[in-house]
């Protein structure tokens, strides 16, 4: 079997390792897999024991300035090399920016293909202008660049040769599949959940702000995951009343148990990539509500059909959905049924075996 290893940061609880630890475990069946991250890390999502994981440094501290930046930098890539050579890799995976230019220089060095992917709105995604730099310099010398949407591929058509370009959506996990055929007749509960990092991207307030304007008294909202915004949304759920109602959760391992007891599911983003949290939300036949922002929501819902698409920033109309979804349960039990059946070509089998045929054609 050929060896082909993930490049990341680490195993943690973030949408690109959740993919990388879904491919790598499916893969692993016609792979000799192994993982390769910058820190040494616990992997969060369940990861099958034949794929192996190495790690370049125990820990990582922020650098101070561009010389330690790239000191640092230089480290992870000899690292990178060293385990190339080590373990014979045949192909390197690079998952997020710097993984992905230190992947594309890796391979050059000891002479061997790579795949790079990008996980998020390059657009509004927040990079410092050395990486911009980097990113221009080095991604067109990889083998392939996988990306979740059509506006995305077009962002980098200008300077990556086109058919090096591939529109890969992520993969809905295995064990997301086999919880949804047993657990048909799980009733479900007066929860508005979300999931995702708290952070300004994600826009949780937005959430907090409708559903305190709602003014529910046998309803909660459900906030999973963890991040910089915790602080401002513990002091926003206490200033509007909302102590026990909204809840802030942080990293939950079983979110599937979430989605499934839960009964709408809201997603206020202000850009995304494509979003893994809507995705699995969808597929365990939740009502959705999403802002309609760059990019990701409107690839995935048509609004009415099998959810709601709402403007980015807006409060008002996100109260307006979420009061109209709490009021109707016909309607929740349509938009959920329709969800689920909208993205079951996404379940894992389906997309592994894309990347499949991508890493063949890299390795010949």
């Amino acid at each position: 079997m050929k060896n082909i290893a993930f490049v990341i940061h680490s195993l943690g609880s973030g949408g690109a390792e959740r993919v990388v630890t879904t491919l790598a475990n499916n893969l692993s069946h016609v792979y000799n897999v192994t993982i390769v991250t910058f820190v040494k890390s616990e992997p969060f999502y369940p990861l099958d024991d034949n794929v192996r994981v190495c790690y370049c440094l125990p820990n990582i501290e922020p650098s101070q300035n561009v010389f330690q930046s790239l000191k640092l930098n230089f480290k992870l890539y000899k690292h990178i090399c060293q385990y190339a050579q080590e373990h014979s890799f045949d192909l390197l995976i690079g998952f997020m920016t710097q993984a992905n230019i230190l992947t594309v220089l890796s391979g050059r060095k000891v002479g061997i293909p790579t795949i790079i992917s990008e996980r998020n709105n390059p657009k509004l995604d927040i990079t410092s202008r050395f990486w911009r730099a980097m990113k221009r310099m080095v991604y067109p010398r990889t083998n392939a660049l996988v990306v979740q949407t059509v506006p995305i591929a077009d962002y980098y058509k200008p300077y990556i040769q086109n058919n090096k370009i591939k529109v890969i959506q992520n993969p809905i996990a295995r064990s997301y599949t086999d919880q949804v055929r047993s657990s048909e007749n799980v009733a479900r509960e007066n929860v508005i959940l979300h999931v995702g990092r708290l952070c300004n991207q994600k826009g949780q307030e937005l959430a907090i702000k409708a559903f305190a304007a709602l003014e529910l008294n046998n309803w909660e909202l459900l906030l999973l995951g963890e991040g910089p915004k915790r602080k401002e949304y513990e002091e926003l759920i206490t200033r509007l009343g909302l102590v026990g109602k909204v809840r802030l959760l942080g990293r939950i391992k079983n979110v599937s148990d979430y989605y499934l007891k839960s009964s709408i599911f809201v997603f206020p983003s202000r850009y995304e990539g494509f979003p893994n949290a809507l995705t699995e939300a969808m597929y365990m036949g939740m009502p959705c509500i999403a802002a309609d922002c760059p990019t990701g929501p409107s690839e995935l819902i048509q609004n009415g059909q099998n959810g709601f698409l709402i403007p980015v920033d807006d409060t008002s109309v996100l109260r307006e959905k979420m009061e109209q979804l709490v009021s109707d349960d016909q309607l929740r039990k349509e938009l959920g049924e329709n969800a689920h059946l909208s993205v079951k070509h996404l379940e894992e089998n389906n997309i592994s075996n894309l990347w499949k045929g991508l890493i063949a054609d890299s390795l010949n």
